[in-house]
């Protein structure tokens, strides 16, 4: 391992910690957040014990800084060939957290209902019965009456309507995002004060604006840094730079990490925090 960095991955109940690993943690616009993970040294009863739908957890950090699971994926790629003369171990999969959200609730748990409570606390009870965790803040005033699930919705789709309630409630605009086996729901604003800081007298390396917004956010940039585990599709960063300063949202990043090459780094792209924009 290089000196300074931090990356841990289990596969199930195998750990590839103190392996020569090449780990990409990606988190496109649109599509799921997916991981890939390469060894060389891994022994062969060590590989067949890692199977197709078991958890990869991977982490990332530094060893005397943050340090952060930033994915627990689950397997569907095992591929084991020859690589420069020795065997590599390549596994790759999607975060299940997603996942979950995309699942129509009322299928596996059937009609839920909850009354007089606030948004969060349905978010909160929602997450328990997925078997998620939530990090949330309270959203107002109870509503009123009783509020039920849509049988016809995916998870994400009665989270969408809860953010309506929310934002009702609060007077502010709400959004929900997921990873890491977390729902996330939370003012836009939430959260500036803690943000990490984005600047090139610490972990920033480059920045500028993105070249081609013709469907997106106008006022987003491309970022490259020194890996920050906390950054996620929705997460909040604080810019300070001579050219540009403030909160900002990560619409989509990757993280790269290798004992080979070096590489401890994450690329992406920032929204402004007060764009119209939402969080997939």
């Amino acid at each position: 391992m290089v000196w300074g960095q931090h990356r841990s991955v289990d596969a199930g109940a195998v750990t590839l910690d103190g392996l020569d690993l090449d780990i990409s943690v990606q988190k496109p616009k649109e599509d799921p957040l997916e991981f890939t993970v390469t060894t060389w040294n891994l022994t062969r009863e060590s590989w067949q014990r890692i199977s197709d739908g078991d958890l990869c957890r991977i982490e990332l950090g530094w060893t005397d800084g943050p340090v952060e699971t930033v994915i627990i994926g689950e397997i569907d790629t095992r591929d084991r060939s020859t690589d420069r003369g020795d065997i590599s171990y390549k596994l790759g999969g999607v975060d299940k957290t997603e996942a979950v959200t995309k699942t129509k609730p009322y299928d596996s748990w059937g009609q839920k209902a909850w009354s007089d409570k606030r948004p969060d606390q349905i978010v909160d009870a929602i997450a328990s019965e997925v078997g998620l965790s939530v990090q949330t803040t309270s959203a107002g005033t109870p509503k009123q009456g009783m509020w039920s699930i849509s049988p016809d919705k995916t998870l994400a789709g009665n989270l969408d309507d809860l953010l309506q309630i929310a934002a009702e409630k609060t007077g502010v605009e709400w959004e929900w995002f997921a990873g890491n086996g977390q729902i996330y729901f939370l003012p836009r604003d939430e959260g500036t004060q803690d943000a990490p800081e984005l600047s090139y007298d610490g972990l920033l390396l480059s920045l500028g604006r993105k070249s081609d917004t013709s469907d997106d956010t106008e006022g987003q940039l491309k970022f490259k840094a020194m890996l920050e585990p906390r950054i996620a599709k929705g997460a909040t960063v604080y810019v300070n730079t001579d050219s540009y300063q403030g909160p900002y949202r990560v619409s989509d990043y990757e993280f790269q990490s290798s004992t080979d090459s070096g590489d401890h780094l994450v690329r992406g792209t920032l929204a402004p925090i007060d764009a119209d924009y939402s969080i997939e």
